[in-house]
């Protein structure tokens, strides 16, 4: 295989704080064992030995919980001088870390800087809506905490972008979440809609029509930044992305799943972070070789049973720009849950869209020149 991403749990879902919109902790609790104990070093060599032997060019390794920093910065120290160790035929590697942020400081802050770390914050826009959305686990104010920690990875040039989980309270917010993470000294954002629990109420933390008028006034702030600020959104940039005719780099917008690898704290591999369930298990590191895994992929027909093959999504004027949106935001009967959201907002913002892929265009044309 040309290229793995490999996600790792360190902490499997252990956090400490307690959202009550978590996926992860959602997606736990409906296995045997919720979580898993912190990943040791044993199952941590045998894993790098494994996905380095059966790659070529190039591993992304995303970090996420959970809280991954939860494992202390000594582990990912660990990790670096076995991933130097295992890594005997130099492929290039990139490391991703999504975290809460509460546990910055100056030490994680030099170790993401030397390592080139890419660091995601998690963080719901404003104060007010930090602490409401995302408490600690004894009930206690987040936002300090995150705040404080991005200005440490700014004053150390940490690469880092923002990560808001869009929820119905947030969407009516977006005035006050604009204003301030704007003067964040960030340049990328990514604005993502609540998931509904795997079992349970549908739109419970978001409305398709709430969220469609978002994307609209989200666009519109955009869109009126672009000759000053030039904020990079990922939603945004992934239609721009398709748009041009290139592939979006989002892998929820690729119109079906990919292969991937999802390291838990036992061990055990999972082939998306959205579906770490018992009966989704590939195997474990300890017994299982990558292509029985890559072959158990195959016979639960994970990949293929990810395309979006409903008539309402095949015959949508915007199918090609959705591409049936992402497997984990379907319903039941395969449609894609903000299907009226992205209709609201090419309906009312696609001239916009293309206006901007055409500058774009003819930018690139003079470089060539």
């Amino acid at each position: 295989m040309k290229k793995m991403t490999i996600m790792i749990k360190p902490a499997s879902s252990a956090c400490n704080l307690s959202c009550d919109y978590c996926f992860y902790k959602d997606e736990a609790s409906l296995r045997n064992i919720a979580i898993h104990p912190f990943i040791t070093e044993e199952i941590l060599e045998l894993s790098l030995e494994k996905f380095f032997e059966n790659t070529t060019e190039e591993i992304d390794f995303v970090f996420q919980g959970g809280e991954p920093s939860l494992v202390g910065l000594d582990w990912f120290k660990l990790f670096i001088e076995l991933e130097e160790k295992h890594n005997k035929n130099k492929i290039k590697t990139k490391h991703s870390f999504q975290t809460n942020g509460t546990q910055i400081d100056q030490n994680w802050a030099e170790f993401f800087h030397d390592q080139n770390f890419l660091v995601g914050i998690s963080f719901d826009g404003t104060r007010q809506l930090q602490d409401f959305q995302r408490p600690t686990v004894k009930g206690g104010k987040s936002s300090k905490m995150v705040i404080d920690g991005m200005k440490i990875l700014r004053e150390n040039d940490v690469d880092y972008n923002i990560l808001t989980v869009v929820t119905n309270t947030l969407a009516e917010n977006l005035d006050s979440v604009w204003n301030f993470l704007s003067k964040q000294h960030c340049d990328f954002f990514q604005f993502i809609p609540c998931l509904d629990p795997l079992e349970g109420k549908t739109n419970r933390f978001l409305s398709p029509k709430v969220y469609g008028s978002f994307l609209i006034r989200l666009f519109d702030k955009w869109y009126a930044s672009l000759r000053e600020d030039s904020f990079s959104i990922r939603l945004f940039d992934n239609f721009l992305n398709i748009l041009l005719n290139n592939e979006p780099e989002a892998c929820d917008m690729l119109g079906h799943c990919s292969v991937q690898y999802v390291l838990e704290g036992n061990g055990s591999i999972y082939p998306c972070d959205f579906y770490c369930l018992d009966d989704m298990c590939l195997g474990n590191i300890k017994e299982s070789k990558i292509v029985d895994m890559d072959q158990k992929r195959k016979e639960i027909h994970f990949i293929e049973n990810s395309f979006n093959k409903t008539n309402d999504c095949q015959n949508c004027d915007y199918f090609a720009l959705c591409r049936g949106g992402c497997k984990r935001y379907r319903d039941n009967e395969g449609k894609f849950r903000f299907c009226e959201s992205y209709i609201m907002l090419f309906d009312n913002r696609i001239r916009r869209f293309m206006e901007i892929a055409n500058f774009i265009r003819k930018q690139q044309k003079k470089t060539l020149r």
